[in-house]
């Protein structure tokens, strides 16, 4: 093969593998292209490389066409397959063979990232942070930050997550609280995955000096995808605990859950998740956490969020309450 003729095939194939991209025709002519993550009753939300995501109302798209697969609900019931337009058809196209469909029928699609094989790795951060401050009959001072950090990498899932929340009123410290979490998923099949646990808690306000967590487990993956997620696990664990000075190991068992949902063309998030933490010692009973809100998106960088964080313990430490409650609105930021 000449230089030139491989220079020339190089090229086609470049140009080849770059017209492979989602593409939706709007009724005027337009053509924007990137990959579609999602169709709702009224939006098809696609990521491009020049605009993030972009919105366009269903009313103004004639034509879909997709490269990778997507789950489609219509009226004749659910599939699975990519978009295709030819000879003035619609049709999605799975690997039993292709069926016509309007896209008026379509009543929603979305990626499914179960099935979605892992290309290399990628990192998704986000840090929320919340403070008040107030001064006149009475002085208060307080923060709360979150920062949140998930690495996705083939069939292997890295999660760490800390929250530290400070309070004063009139220069007393009335809430002092660090808690960092790291979870761990190796998937063993699309939705069966082996998990592991660690979390590192202190809230000497509470009398607990240090609490160390770690786990290993079984989770399942019910469902993620473009519209959410949903997982849970147990795991076995061991709990070393310092409190009032007095240090104390006992064995475990946890459950763990975490669920998100999108709506408004994937602006607006609802996320839930919480721990419990089954204590083998009848003298320190359960613990709880749990972690609960709603995020809206204000561009691709910044959010603003609403949260619920509770900490209860069936059997706190003598002369502390059960449970510990801190409401949260911040401004958070992704990177």
């Amino acid at each position: 093969m000449t230089k030139c003729s491989t220079y020339a095939w190089l090229a086609a194939a470049f140009f080849t593998n770059a017209a492979f991209a989602d593409v939706a025709v709007l009724t005027n002519g337009d053509r924007i292209t990137g990959t579609v993550e999602a169709v709702s009753s009224a939006k098809v939300l696609m990521s491009t490389e020049y605009a993030s995501e972009v919105a366009i109302d269903r009313s103004v798209v004639q034509e879909l066409v997709t490269e990778s697969s997507l789950d489609f609900l219509t009226g004749a019931g659910e599939l699975s397959g990519t978009l295709e337009f030819s000879d003035g058809r619609q049709r999605i196209v799975a690997a039993d063979g292709a069926t016509d469909v309007a896209l008026a029928d379509i009543k929603s699609a979305r990626q499914n990232y179960l099935a979605v094989p892992g290309l290399g790795s990628e990192w998704s951060s986000r840090a929320t942070l919340a403070a008040i401050l107030s001064h006149g009959n009475t002085d208060t001072e307080s923060y709360n930050a979150l920062i949140e950090s998930v690495l996705k990498q083939d069939t292997v899932e890295h999660s760490v997550s800390l929250l530290i929340s400070n309070e004063k009123a009139e220069e007393i410290t009335t809430k002092d609280q660090f808690d960092l979490d790291y979870g761990y998923k190796r998937f063993i099949s699309d939705q069966w995955y082996a998990s592991g646990n660690a979390e590192y808690f202190i809230d000497e306000l509470k009398n607990i000096d240090r609490r160390i967590t770690l786990g290993a487990g079984m989770g399942y993956q019910f469902w993620d995808n473009s519209f959410g997620a949903l997982s849970t696990d147990v795991s076995a664990n061991v709990v070393g605990e310092e409190i009032l000075g007095f240090d104390e190991t006992n064995p475990a068992l946890r459950w763990g859950m975490d669920y998100n949902r999108f709506f408004l063309a994937n602006k607006l998030e609802l996320f839930h998740g919480h721990s419990v933490l089954f204590s083998t010692d009848s003298d320190r009973g359960e613990v709880i956490g749990s972690s609960a809100g709603v995020r809206y998106t204000l561009n691709s960088r910044i959010d603003t969020a609403a949260r619920v964080d509770v900490n209860h313990e069936t059997k706190p430490a003598p002369g502390n309450s059960k449970t510990d409650v801190t409401y949260t609105i911040g401004v958070g930021v992704k990177f």
